[in-house]
């Protein structure tokens, strides 16, 4: 995919760490970067174009009095990533309240979305999760060219939910036969992920797997080993419990 167009979204504040990053992604993936400033006090903002036109004269900056304008302005430029900084917030109070890149990015389902942490400096190791249920072939090949294009290092996932599906075998099985079934299920579920990463890359890659749920334990995963970003498709359920226990930065793309 060509990512000729990456639009890096700032609301209220200015994150400089953020912004050399969406630089440097930008660069990695051969295209220039548009900013959009959302809701700014006017001197700020002031300061930060006059900031941005030292930097590089050549730049292109849109500002906008209010989220709605600004996502008037995404759906008809139509860029192919949308870059965000995401708050750092108590996942307790995450749970209840969504960050203002949240409320940014929700209902843009038809764009490349990268979450970038407010702390992220740096992205040189990305995990890719594989979703059972929704992954598409399409999806594995923009993960991984992404990937491939700003990291030194990545890695695919998949969890399998074994209690999940034990418990409502155990609803209508013996036990022993709700075991056998289950094995069975989760060596169809992974052959079955391995087949499309490796139709969809033309090779055989290397696939992580664990137990447990994914919305928990693959963010959990991301975190104690290091990644600094976890990649998710548009259409996987419950995206949003994702992103709250995730705390790095996390990358939507397209099914």
């Amino acid at each position: 995919m060509d990512f000729s167009k990456n639009v890096f979204v700032q609301i209220e504040h200015f994150n400089w760490n953020n912004f050399a990053l969406a630089k440097d992604i930008s660069k990695k993936l051969g295209n220039g970067l548009y900013i959009v400033l959302v809701d700014f006090d006017q001197q700020e903002q002031d300061k930060v174009i006059k900031r941005l036109k030292e930097i590089d004269t050549s730049i292109h900056i849109n500002t906008f009095s209010s989220l709605g304008e600004a996502k008037t302005f995404i759906d008809d430029f139509k860029p192919t990533l949308v870059m965000v900084t995401q708050e750092k917030v108590n996942p307790l109070i995450h749970i209840f309240k969504l960050t203002e890149a949240e409320k940014f990015v929700k209902g843009l389902n038809d764009f490349n979305i990268l979450l970038l942490w407010e702390e992220t400096q740096k992205i040189e190791k990305i995990l890719i999760n594989l979703d059972y249920e929704t992954t598409t072939e399409k999806y594995i090949q923009l993960a991984y060219e992404f990937a491939s294009k700003i990291s030194k290092e990545f890695d695919f996932i998949y969890s399998f939910y074994e209690s999940f599906y034990e418990n409502r075998l155990r609803k209508t099985h013996a036990d022993e036969e709700a075991k056998k079934i289950l094995i069975e299920m989760f060596e169809e579920h992974v052959h079955t992920l391995e087949e499309k990463l490796k139709n969809a890359i033309g090779k055989e890659i290397p696939l992580k797997v664990i137990k447990g749920d994914p919305k928990k334990e693959v963010p959990y995963y991301s975190r104690t080993h290091d990644y600094d970003l976890l990649v998710i498709n548009q259409n996987i359920e419950d995206k949003e419990s994702y992103i709250e226990n995730t705390e790095n930065s996390v990358a939507i793309l397209l099914d």
